[in-house]
């Protein structure tokens, strides 16, 4: 805090910013005392602790306060705060002060027009007599400060608010009823921003409120129906958010009646009927709809008059909506379209590869057949592409030339056809799933050159051919699964330095249009808030921002089951699948280097050999499957040590000895182990004490017959071999020698002749 010291000189200062130096530790009881002529303060988003110095309440000539985003634990009421009356901006958001929810410390602030409180702690102050404020505030933010079950009548304080513009009283659990008197009494309000609240019902005065640009009621727990009233009361709406609530009902015509509408949010509900046709008409301002989750249905019509919409973001997906998909010949401005998860049939419309703005494109999970539009991928902005779970068949373009692609997922169709030349450019690559199709030949070189690549499923296919060695240069490889082809050879060495980990794939899955918007935008609906402090003025401006991403989910079999991973669980998977090839000689120690893999599945091979000890580093493993293979030898007692296996299977190899049975491996069944005939001890039935006694070390076979009188399979065969050349020999002779015995063998095999025949 040295150099806030070294500023005591300068006592005419005005204006003095120190915003995100990464200052830390606490003020000093002189910091900017002589600074007695300052007007305007910026101390954010630093480390600062502790509280303020005393000797601020000398600071009175200051009018712009900024604290926000530190460490101070002050208590509002008796610090030097409630000194500074010629305050008309104080933001101490995302700190530590107690604040009486009266604001009584703040109620001689005439001047204060903008008071920023989120992330803080608000506490009522009961004992306090209702106090009417001197001041009247135009900007009031005070989201995540309330504890839970806080009343907005606790703030009494907003009764007589009467110029407020902006109010955020987001992520409080307010509950029940809706604050309708706040709309009442603040006719000036623009934005109210109640997210993420408890309300059970949304509740506008009958009037009409027509400054209201902005409101964001998403996250509660709305019920009922959203009626025409509302949508009347409302002229001049841009941007309504109701997502995430228990709505139901049909969506109110009167909405397209909103000319100003710009975005709306209806997602994740329980609308029902069809998307009323007034949305989607040419008058319409609305540049982003989603209706994404709810119980919606039928097709989608546009009136005869409808040439081109305004619409760049268009989100359909999980409802029952049908029929083909020709409404998008006038939405050719989309940037983002996702209607997955419908039943929308037909071939996909030529229009696609013309919509030169687009950069998320998921249709996945319909009835759509057909060719894909060769143009779809020349589109030079397209980063995410899903057609996945669908009918499309023949062959893929020779090349993708959309140098913006990273998430590629077609698998779940008929498409066929090699894929040689496929991907040579895509260096931003993340995901690539041409999984459950019927693409055949080798698996192309060019994949080792996709330094991004982090998800690579090729599973279900006709692959054939060894494993490609150039695939080892993906450094960034978090999830790969070559299972059910036909591949073959021995499993590469090289396994090891590719180090799946999920460092690469976590700040890569995120690939929601960002590139047009200057970089990754902040969290769905959340406000911008850039007010910040110019020379002896201030300027606000509240920006509403929606994001347009999509869920990501792939499908992995682990722990004997085939699981969707999407969201957070797919950040944090890592695994292998090489199942269902034939793949032969010895597993690699070196594909157990990463001890951060989460599922290894070599299962149904041709793999020879022991089990390798080093598997015993994969410190996080869940699920280990060796099964139907030629494994030999014993389980690695090491293996116990994996605290986090919950499946494990070697069944159907010819693995012996005794099963361990300490942590993890106690809970392990029957089914682990079958078809392993001298495996013994718990849960088999099998008693060590009376099956074959091995003792056989980790690299050594077992050749010689054991003190119990068993032998093994191979001394067994060459012995039952010797024996019967012996006796194919030893007849012929005898009967050569003797001719009495030669004689009597005739006659008894003429005799058996005859039997026959009769």
């Amino acid at each position: 805090m040295g150099i806030l010291s070294s500023l005591s000189p300068l006592t005419s200062l005005r204006l003095l910013s120190s915003y995100n130096t990464d200052l830390s530790g606490k003020l000093s009881d002189q910091s900017l005392c002589n600074l007695i002529k300052l007007e305007e303060l910026d101390l954010s988003i630093n480390g600062i602790s502790g509280g303020l110095p005393t000797c601020w309440r000398n600071m009175t000539s200051i009018r712009v306060l900024f604290l926000e985003d530190n460490e101070f634990t002050d208590n509002v009421a008796s610090s030097p705060l409630t000194s500074l009356t010629s305050l008309e901006l104080l933001s101490i958001s995302g700190n530590y002060f107690d604040i009486p929810s009266s604001l009584s410390p703040l109620a001689n602030y005439s001047k204060l027009k903008v008071l920023l409180l989120d992330d803080n702690k608000l506490t009522i102050d009961s004992k306090v007599a209702p106090l009417i404020p001197r001041f009247q505030l135009k900007y009031f933010t005070m989201s995540n400060s309330l504890s839970k079950g806080f009343k907005v009548t606790s703030l009494g304080f907003l009764n007589h608010q009467y110029d407020l513009i902006t109010i955020d009283l987001s992520s409080n659990d307010i509950p029940s009823p809706f604050p309708a008197w706040l709309l009442e009494n603040s006719t000036k309000l623009k934005n109210l921003l109640m997210a993420n609240n408890l309300l059970a019902t949304i509740e506008v005065p009958p009037m009409t409120l027509r400054n209201l640009l902005v409101m964001d009621m998403s996250n509660n727990d709305m019920r009922g129906e959203l009626t025409n009233e509302f949508c009347l009361n409302v002229p001049n709406l841009q941007y309504l958010n109701v997502s995430t609530n228990r709505l139901e009902g049909n969506i109110p015509s009167e909405l397209g009646s909103i000319k100003s509408l710009l975005l709306l949010d209806l997602s994740h509900n329980n609308f029902s009927g069809g998307l009323p046709m007034q949305l989607l008409d040419s008058n319409s301002s609305l540049s982003s709809l989603n209706v994404a989750y709810n119980n919606l249905q039928g097709e989608i019509v546009l009136s005869d008059d409808t040439m081109y919409l305004n619409l760049i973001c268009l989100q359909l997906e999980h409802n029952m909506f049908k029929g083909d998909l020709s409404f998008l010949s006038s939405l050719v401005n989309l940037l983002l379209l996702d209607v997955s998860n419908n039943f929308f049939i037909g071939k996909l419309p030529i229009v696609i590869a013309n919509m030169s703005w687009l950069v998320l494109l998921d249709l996945s999970k319909n009835q759509l057949n057909g060719l894909i539009p060769q143009g779809l991928f020349n589109l030079l902005g397209l980063e995410y592409l899903a057609l996945s779970d669908n009918n499309l068949s023949g062959s893929l373009a020779s090349s993708f030339i959309a140098p913006e692609l990273r998430h590629i997922h077609l698998n779940g169709n008929k498409l066929n056809g090699s894929i040689v030349h496929l991907l040579p450019n895509s260096s931003n690559l993340v995901t690539l799933d041409l999984s459950e199709n019927e693409f055949f030949g080798s698996i192309p070189y060019w994949l080792g050159n996709l330094s991004q690549l982090s998800i690579l499923f090729l599973r279900g296919n006709n692959f054939y051919g060894t494993f490609p060695k150039q695939l080892c240069k993906l450094k960034s490889l978090s999830m790969i699964d070559l299972s059910k082809n036909n591949l073959f050879g021995p499993l590469p060495i090289c396994l090891g330095p590719m180090n799946f980990s999920s460092g690469g794939y976590a700040d890569k899955v995120d690939s929601t249009p960002h590139s047009r918007f200057g970089g990754q935008l902040p969290s769905p609906w959340s406000y911008v808030r850039t007010i910040r402090s110019q020379t002896r003025s201030y300027n606000n401006k509240i920006l509403i921002v929606k994001v347009w991403g999509v869920t990501h989910i792939v499908e992995f079999t682990t722990k004997r089951r085939f699981d969707a991973y999407k969201g957070y669980a797919l950040l944090n998977m890592i695994g292998l699948d090489f199942s269902c090839n034939h793949f032969s000689g010895e597993i690699p120690p070196e594909i157990a280097i990463s001890q951060d893999m989460l599922m290894l599945n070599l299962s149904h091979n041709k793999l020879t050999g022991h089990i390798p000890m080093s598997l015993s580093n994969l410190k996080k493993i869940e699920s280990i499957d060796l099964s139907y293979n030629n494994l030999i030898g014993s389980i690695p007692k090491e293996l116990t040590r994996l605290n986090f296996l919950g499946a494990f299977n070697v069944s159907y190899n010819d693995l012996l000895g005794a099963i361990p049975n300490k942590n993890q491996f106690g809970s392990f069944d029957e089914s682990s182990y079958y078809g392993n005939r001298l495996l013994c001890g718990l849960p088999l039935s099998n008693d060590c004490s009376t099956t074959i006694n091995v003792n056989c070390s980790a690299t050594k076979s077992c050749g010689k017959a054991k003190e119990d009188g068993f032998i093994d399979g191979e001394t067994f065969y060459i012995s039952f071999g010797v024996s019967y050349t012996t006796v194919l020999l030893v007849i012929p002779i005898v009967l050569f020698i003797n001719p009495q015995w030669r004689q009597g063998w005739f006659h008894y095999v003429e005799l058996v002749i005859t039997t026959c025949r009769s």
